[in-house]
Protein backbone atom coordinates (compact mmCIF):
# COMPACT_ATOMS: atom_id res chain seq x y z
CA UNK A 1 0.00 0.00 0.00
CA UNK A 2 0.79 3.64 -0.97
CA UNK A 3 0.39 6.88 0.84
CA UNK A 4 -1.21 9.60 -0.64
CA UNK A 5 0.09 13.20 -0.20
CA UNK A 6 -3.12 15.15 -0.56
CA UNK A 7 -6.67 14.18 0.16
CA UNK A 8 -7.84 11.92 -2.57
CA UNK A 9 -11.05 9.87 -2.71
CA UNK A 10 -11.75 6.34 -4.44
CA UNK A 11 -13.40 3.62 -4.77
CA UNK A 12 -11.85 0.37 -3.66
CA UNK A 13 -12.48 -3.07 -4.82
CA UNK A 14 -15.90 -3.87 -2.95
CA UNK A 15 -17.17 -0.90 -2.10
CA UNK A 16 -20.08 1.00 -3.84
CA UNK A 17 -18.96 4.41 -2.61
CA UNK A 18 -16.06 6.35 -2.53
CA UNK A 19 -14.16 6.54 0.80
CA UNK A 20 -11.91 10.14 1.44
CA UNK A 21 -8.31 9.03 1.92
CA UNK A 22 -6.69 12.24 4.12
CA UNK A 23 -2.97 13.16 3.32
CA UNK A 24 -0.65 10.91 4.48
CA UNK A 25 -3.11 7.74 4.69
CA UNK A 26 -2.45 4.51 2.96
CA UNK A 27 -4.26 3.59 -0.06
CA UNK A 28 -5.43 0.16 -1.54
CA UNK A 29 -3.29 -1.07 -4.17
CA UNK A 30 -6.02 -1.51 -6.64
CA UNK A 31 -6.18 2.97 -6.48
CA UNK A 32 -2.50 3.58 -6.98
CA UNK A 33 -3.00 4.40 -10.85
CA UNK A 34 -5.26 6.67 -9.85
CA UNK A 35 -3.62 8.22 -7.82
CA UNK A 36 -0.32 8.63 -9.67
CA UNK A 37 -2.46 9.75 -12.19
CA UNK A 38 -3.45 12.47 -10.19
CA UNK A 39 0.19 13.67 -9.00
CA UNK A 40 -0.96 12.56 -5.28
CA UNK A 41 0.94 9.35 -4.64
CA UNK A 42 3.26 9.53 -2.05
CA UNK A 43 6.85 7.65 -3.99
CA UNK A 44 5.85 4.10 -4.45
CA UNK A 45 8.52 1.54 -2.84
CA UNK A 46 7.83 -1.68 -4.87
CA UNK A 47 10.47 -3.17 -2.70
CA UNK A 48 7.74 -3.05 0.36
CA UNK A 49 5.19 -4.48 -1.87
CA UNK A 50 3.85 -8.03 -1.85
CA UNK A 51 3.31 -10.06 -4.83
CA UNK A 52 -0.13 -10.23 -4.82
CA UNK A 53 0.09 -5.97 -4.70
CA UNK A 54 2.45 -6.07 -7.52
CA UNK A 55 0.12 -7.84 -9.52
CA UNK A 56 -2.82 -5.60 -8.35
CA UNK A 57 -1.08 -2.21 -8.84
CA UNK A 58 0.30 -3.65 -12.64
CA UNK A 59 -3.72 -5.19 -13.28
CA UNK A 60 -5.15 -1.55 -12.83
CA UNK A 61 -2.84 -0.07 -14.85
CA UNK A 62 -3.76 -2.82 -17.31
CA UNK A 63 0.40 -3.83 -17.35
CA UNK A 64 0.46 -7.13 -18.76
CA UNK A 65 2.87 -10.09 -16.79
CA UNK A 66 3.24 -13.46 -16.88
CA UNK A 67 1.42 -15.17 -14.65
CA UNK A 68 4.53 -17.10 -13.49
CA UNK A 69 6.32 -13.60 -13.31
CA UNK A 70 8.82 -13.37 -10.07
CA UNK A 71 8.76 -10.42 -8.07
CA UNK A 72 11.71 -8.74 -9.24
CA UNK A 73 10.28 -8.67 -12.69
CA UNK A 74 7.00 -7.77 -11.11
CA UNK A 75 9.02 -4.79 -9.70
CA UNK A 76 10.90 -3.77 -12.74
CA UNK A 77 7.51 -3.56 -14.44
CA UNK A 78 5.78 -1.41 -11.96
CA UNK A 79 9.31 1.08 -11.50
CA UNK A 80 9.02 1.80 -15.07
CA UNK A 81 5.66 1.91 -15.11
CA UNK A 82 5.06 4.89 -12.18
Amino acid sequence: MAKVTKAFRGVPYGAVYPVEYPAGAEIPAELEAGAAALGVLDEVHTKDMSVADLKAALDTQGIAYEASAKKSDLQKLLDSAV
